[in-house]
C-alpha cells in the first residue's frame, strides 16, 4: 500500500543518512555513558557477567543500542519523508494481500532447514584471526546475555534480543531499506537479497554471515508478498524467541561458531529444504506478477 504523500527517492535517502547518523552518534554516546557508570567490561572476549544486575544492564545497554540505532533512526526517516502518513509507508498495516500470509509463513518454516545447513557451511570457512576475535567477544557478550538465573532475566533477555530487534530491524531493514529505497533502484527480488545482505552484515558476526543473509531473504519475501511489515515482524520475533526460551529451559547457552551436528541429515534437509523454498517463491511470484498493477506515485522513481 503506498502513502498519500509521495517522496523523491533521492530525499529519502538523505533523510536516511541523516537520521542513521545522527540517532548513531546520539546512541553511541548513551550507551558508551551508560557503560562507563555501571562499569561493564564490554569488548572483552573473557569478560563473564556473575551479578545478575550487571547481565540485566548489558540487557539495557543493548536493547537502546538496538533501539536508537536502527528503530529511531527509521522511524524519524520515515517521518521527514511521510510525515503522519509513516506507518502505512512503513507496511505497518493489515496485510493488503493476504492470501500471501500462508505461503510466506510455510516458506519461513520450511526454510528453517536451509538456514541451519548455511550456518554449519558459514562455520566450515577459515576466518582471519581478527575476525576470530572479533566471534569470541561477540560470543561472550551473547553468553552473558543468555544466562538466566530470575524470570526477570528471562523477560528482559525476550525484550533485548526478540521484542525490539523484531520490530526495530524489520522497520530498518524491510520497511526502509527494502520497502522504500532499495526498490527503487532495483527490482524486487534484487532488493529482497540487498536489504537482506545489508541486514547480515550489520551484524558483523562473520561466522553466521550466510544463515542470517538466508533469514534475512525468507524475512523479505514474506514482506514483498504480503506487503505488511507485521509479517516479518512477528517471524522475526518467533525465531529469536524460541532461541531465548529454548537457552532458558535447556539451562545451558551453546555459541553459533559451537555447532555440532550430523553432517549428512543436515545436508539432506537442507537441500530437500532448499527445493521447497525455490518452489514456493517461484509459485508465489507468479502469483503476485498476475494482480493487476498499481500505479506508483507520480516521483516514485525520480531521485531529483
Amino acid at each position: 500500500m503506498l502513502p498519500n504523500r509521495p517522496v523523491s527517492g533521492f530525499r529519502l535517502f538523505l533523510y536516511t543518512v541523516f537520521s542513521m547518523v545522527a540517532l548513531l552518534i546520539i546512541t553511541n554516546g548513551v550507551v558508551f555513558l551508560l557503560a562507563q557508570q555501571y562499569a561493564l567490561p564490554l569488548g572483552e572476549a573473557t569478560a563473564a557477567l556473575t551479578e545478575v544486575s550487571e547481565r540485566q544492564q548489558l540487557r539495557l545497554l543493548l536493547l537502546i543500542n538496538n533501539l536508537g540505532t536502527w528503530g529511531l533512526s527509521a522511524l524519524l526517516a520515515f517521518s521527514l519523508a511521510f510525515g503522519a502518513d509513516w506507518g502505512r509507508a512503513a507496511g505497518l498495516v493489515t496485510p493488503p494481500r493476504p492470501r500471501f500470509v500462508s505461503p510466506a509463513l510455510l516458506t519461513f518454516v520450511v526454510g528453517l532447514p536451509l538456514i541451519a545447513l548455511g550456518a554449519y557451511l558459514n562455520l566450515q570457512l577459515d576466518l582471519p584471526e581478527w575476525m576470530d576475535r572479533s566471534e569470541a567477544t561477540g560470543n561472550s557478550m551473547l553468553a552473558s546475555i543468555l544466562t538466566f538465573e530470575t524470570p526477570p532475566e528471562l523477560l528482559m533477555a525476550l525484550l533485548t534480543v526478540a521484542v525490539v530487534p523484531a520490530l526495530c530491524e524489520e522497520l530498518m531493514f524491510r520497511g526502509l531499506l527494502q520497502g522504500q529505497l532499495l526498490t527503487r533502484i532495483m527490482g524486487g527480488h534484487a532488493a529482497v537479497w540487498a536489504a537482506a545482505a545489508i541486514f547480515s552484515a550489520i551484524h558483523v558476526e562473520f561466522a553466521g554471515f550466510v544463515p542470517r543473509l538466508l533469514l534475512g531473504a525468507l524475512l523479505g519475501y514474506a514482506y514483498r508478498w504480503t506487503g505488511s511489515l507485521w509479517i516479518p515482524i512477528l517471524l522475526h520475533l518467533l525465531f529469536n524467541g524460541s532461541q531465548v526460551v529454548s537457552t532458558y529451559w535447556s539451562g545451558e547457552f551453546t555459541a553459533d561458531t559451537e555447532m555440532d551436528a550430523p553432517w549428512v541429515p543436515l545436508l539432506i534437509a537442507g537441500l530437500l529444504s532448499l527445493v521447497a523454498v525455490t518452489y514456493l517463491i517461484v509459485r508465489s511470484e507468479r502469483r503476485l506478477a498476475a494482480l493487476p498493477a498499481v500505479p506508483p506515485p507520480t516521483d516514485q522513481s525520480d531521485w531529483r
